[in-house]
């Protein structure tokens, strides 16, 4: 499981590669005495080529996987709410006004989840602010994303004359 195995030749030389859980790594016979330019670049990364059935590790990416610490999507609900209550509770809708406060908002935001110090994740924090008037808007979004480690939070805010909805994504960074 998580294994892709594959053999080939290139050149006359059989060789042999496996991925193991992002973890890259090639045999090579030793009894192979003309070295390709990738064999010779590798064979000083690993001493040991000699040997009847040498390994050369090409890529090793963290030993852990997934997160160490996960996303604390419950202070990031606390912190839209929060912050579009306290920029929006009074706030009319006025267009320029609102451009501008939803730049804001976005930044005081991912400033607000980015003190949360949970590391190795990307913050991506998308606003948007509309008038009220008896009108309804759909607003979707996609992205590439591994659902065991990634995850988003959502808030949407009403008072009497606007509507503001802001999004955290949190994309785990390996």
């Amino acid at each position: 499981p998580g294994c892709l195995q594959a053999e080939g030749r290139r050149a006359g030389r059989s060789w042999k590669a496996a991925r193991v859980r992002g973890l890259y790594v090639a045999w090579v016979p030793a009894a192979q005495h003309h070295l390709s330019g990738w064999e010779r670049a590798h064979k000083q990364v690993n001493k040991s080529w000699d040997a009847p059935s040498s390994m050369c590790v090409c890529m090793s990416p963290r030993s852990e996987t997934g997160p160490a610490k996960r996303f604390p999507v419950g202070a990031v609900d606390a912190i839209l709410q929060d912050v579009l209550r306290g920029y929006l509770q009074e706030q009319p809708y006025e267009p320029g006004v609102c451009r501008e406060m939803a730049k804001t908002i976005a930044e005081v935001i991912k400033a607000r989840v980015k003190d949360l110090l949970v590391p190795r994740y990307k913050i991506v924090v998308v606003t948007h602010i509309g008038q009220l008037n008896e009108q309804s808007m759909q607003i979707g979004s996609r992205c590439l994303w591994d659902p065991a480690t990634d995850t988003f939070s959502s808030y949407v805010f009403k008072n009497t004359s606007l509507f503001a909805l802001a999004n955290v994504y949190a994309i785990y960074f390996e």
